[in-house]
């Protein structure tokens, strides 16, 4: 009986000590973004969990990175783990958030939004895995709905710099376009990522690791009768210019271009002069409904085929 009780005594200090420590953790960390010109701020911070657990609740937490533009704030975040196993935890996020870029907020609802986090003893990032059962974002009525989404993000083995990226989404739905009778619409994405640095827990708070090279092996887009393809390799400046080729496949790519022009997001004239070379370039192909080109990307210009459509995008992580 007293072994027990002695036990005991000392698994309760043993996971004290865990829980003050974790605590003053999370303390240091609010306090060094503050220090760097943040805008990070909490209204409380728990841990409970004893006897075998360190769950942790932040509630009302505030970040704004004046660097990147990028802020975040959420009623609550749960960090939940075992007391014995601190290289693995489950981050829970609330119901409703509001993601700030450049400007511009985001209004972020879900059902079980969650991921899992394992890391090294160093601290670099290994393995994350995140799901929902639904994610909507909210932008100015540029609005996107999400269901079953799944989404890995890993480190292969022996290379420090390179990670495995995959995302999967068993429904679209836009304000144009609800899911269809009939098609499974969906998004997948699946590539071979290498970063310029690796990326650890401390690289959250930036600077980020920028992408080097994308070898993107699928990229598919499903939306009513719309299916979009991409894959192909490029790689990436340290501007964030990409360099490379991919293979664009695009069924029923006029009720795209369509889109893009009555939301605004492409100017008349372009959509006019793609239509026109598209629609020559799907009739070789011996289907009007269906393209099959080359998007390629050098000296930050991008073409598909042989038609221009001027500036590349910059790839860079906020």
């Amino acid at each position: 009986m007293l072994v027990l009780i002695g036990a005991a005594v000392l698994w309760g200090g043993y996971w004290g000590v865990q829980a003050h420590t974790l605590r003053g953790e999370i303390q240091d960390w609010f306090e060094t973004r503050r220090a760097e010109g943040w805008v990070a701020d909490y209204d409380a911070l728990q841990v409970r969990g004893f006897p075998s657990r360190l769950d942790v609740t932040i509630a009302q937490p505030r970040l704004a990175d004046p660097d990147s533009g990028v802020s975040w704030e959420a009623p609550f975040l749960q960090i939940l783990g075992l007391s014995y196993k601190p290289d693995h935890v489950i981050v829970a996020f609330p119901d409703r958030q509001t993601v700030g870029v450049d400007g511009g907020a985001h209004e972020v609802t879900s059902d079980g939004l969650r991921a899992s986090l394992v890391t090294g003893q160093d601290g670099a990032l290994l393995r994350l895995n995140a799901e929902a059962e639904t994610l909507n974002i909210r932008r100015d009525g540029a609005d996107i709905a999400l269901a079953a989404v799944l989404a890995n993000f890993h480190r292969l083995e022996g290379q420090d710099t390179t990670y495995r990226l995959a995302i999967g989404a068993g429904a679209v739905a836009t304000p144009k376009g609800a899911l269809s009778r009939g098609r499974a619409n969906g998004l997948d994405i699946e590539g071979r990522f290498v970063f310029d640095s690796p990326w650890t827990l401390g690289a959250l708070a930036g600077p980020r690791p920028q992408p080097a090279s994308i070898d993107l092996a699928k990229a598919e887009y499903r939306l009513n009768d719309l299916d979009l393809q991409l894959a192909g390799r490029v790689e990436v400046d340290s501007l964030g210019r990409p360099d490379g080729r991919m293979t664009l496949r695009a069924e029923n790519w006029r009720n795209l271009l369509d889109h893009a022009r009555d939301s605004g997001n492409l100017p008349e004239a372009l959509a006019d002069t793609l239509i026109r070379g598209l629609t020559l370039a799907a009739g070789l192909n011996g289907r009007q409904d269906t393209i099959d080109l080359p998007l390629t990307l050098s000296g930050g210009e991008v073409s598909l085929g042989i038609i221009p459509l001027g500036k590349a995008p910059r790839i860079r992580l906020p």
